[in-house]
Formats: structure tokens, sequence, C-alpha cells
């Protein structure tokens, strides 16, 4: 009998939207996996959907939903910064569908905490992107701060970049919640430190680790590098 082969779902983080994923998504369909990423509330070509309220929970909504969607029974979620954090509850939430949950350089929460919660350091790093015109938005970040390179690729990613609602930071995992009971492997990109802690509470926690020399933004500028590492953690190689 053939192996069963899994959907990949992609989770973006902050600022971006499903858009970012394509370059691996191109790079897993040449591997002959299929994928899909849908774009949160109030990000991308949703960016006139959100609210003030718009924040945590409701992008679990989105994802939830999202797997209606697609075809068979057998998902493997990937979350990507903040997408981290949205990636681990839909798994805790819809144990039957997915069985493996890979975190790419993000956040993980435990129930009943907030990304500032976990991270109050980030939190007046987060308010200086605040504008007094728009209180309820974070907005995009300078390309340094991405640790990406002053490239006309970098630029065109720029311009693609949307506010994300201030909620999202502030908004907790519900409380009580039993951890996703699938597999759970942490990837590390190691150009970016901010996460070196994270990824060592991880491994402590039970997860399996790997990591990328690469930065943050790994998913735009290595996009053939996170495919390989995903496509072996499928295939239980990594």
């Amino acid at each position: 009998m053939a192996a069963r082969i899994p959907t990949i779902l992609l989770i973006h983080g902050s600022w971006l939207g499903g858009w970012c994923w394509r370059p691996v998504r191109d790079a897993l369909a040449r591997k002959g996996l299929a994928s899909s990423a849908p774009t949160l509330t109030g990000l991308g070509d949703r960016a006139h959907l959100g609210g003030p309220a718009t924040g945590l929970q409701a992008h679990v909504a989105d994802v939830v939903e999202h797997l209606h969607f697609l075809d068979g029974d057998d998902v493997v979620i990937v979350g990507h910064s903040y997408g981290s954090a949205v990636a681990a509850e839909v798994a805790a939430l819809r144990p039957d569908l997915v069985r493996l949950q890979i975190a790419l350089d993000g956040f993980t929460l435990a129930p009943g905490q907030s990304v500032f919660g976990r991270h109050p350091e980030l939190e007046p790093l987060f308010a200086a992107l605040i504008s007094a015109d728009a209180p309820d938005l974070v907005q995009p970040p300078d390309s340094a701060f991405l640790g990406l390179p002053d490239t006309a690729d970098t630029a065109r990613l720029m311009a693609r970049l949307r506010p994300t609602p201030a909620c999202v930071n502030r908004e907790a995992r519900r409380p009580g919640q039993e951890p996703a009971a699938c597999e759970r492997h942490y990837v590390r990109f190691t150009g970016f430190p901010f996460f070196e802690e994270t990824a060592r509470l991880a491994a402590e926690a039970g997860w399996r680790t790997s990591a990328i020399d690469a930065g943050h933004m790994a998913i735009v500028t290595h996009a053939e590098a996170v495919a390989d590492r995903i496509a072996a953690i499928v295939a239980g190689r990594a």
C-alpha cells in the first residue's frame, strides 16, 4: 500500500500573508508535496477585514475553518514566527487531522499565555511601531529589523507587508488546553538569535529540533532549504 501523502498547511507570521509562502510552496511541489497557505484575517489580501478585536483566536478560527476545505485527513501544520502560535492551538484543537506540527523560528506559547506574556521585552519594541492615527495596528518594521538584505527582491517584499492587528500579541491561547498530541519539531534559523532560548526550551519539552543557517525570513531568502527540511521531517529523516 502506498504511503499517504500529507497536505502541508503553512501559516504565516506578522505583516505577511499567504503569498509569502510561494517560493516554499513551489519547492514543495517539485518534491511531490501538496500545500496550502491561507491568509490570516487583517493581513495580506484580507487586511481590509481586520479590526481592533482581531487577535490570536480569530486567526486560530481562520485556520480551523480552512481545514474543512482541505482534501484528506493527514495534515502537517507549519507555522513561521507568530504563525507558530496559531499552528500550536490548531494542532491541539484538531488532533484528528493534524499529525505533525513544525515551528519555523517561531513562538511556543503555553495555554493561557500570549506573545507579550511569554516575551514582555517585545512589548515596547512593538509599541514603537504603532502610530497615533492607527492605535490598533502594528506597522511593518524596516527590512533591517527582519534581517533582510538591501536588494530589489527585499524592496518588492517590503511593499507587500501590511500592518498587523495589535491584539494578536496581547491575546492568549485558550487556558487549560491540552498540548497537541502530535509529533512536534522546532526548526531554528540560526541567523536570528531571538529564538535560541525558545528552541532550547522546546527540546526540553520533548520537541525534536534542528537548525538552518539562515536569518528569520528564511522562508523567503532560503526557501529551497526550508522546503528540504520540511520534506525531510515529513519523511522522518530529520
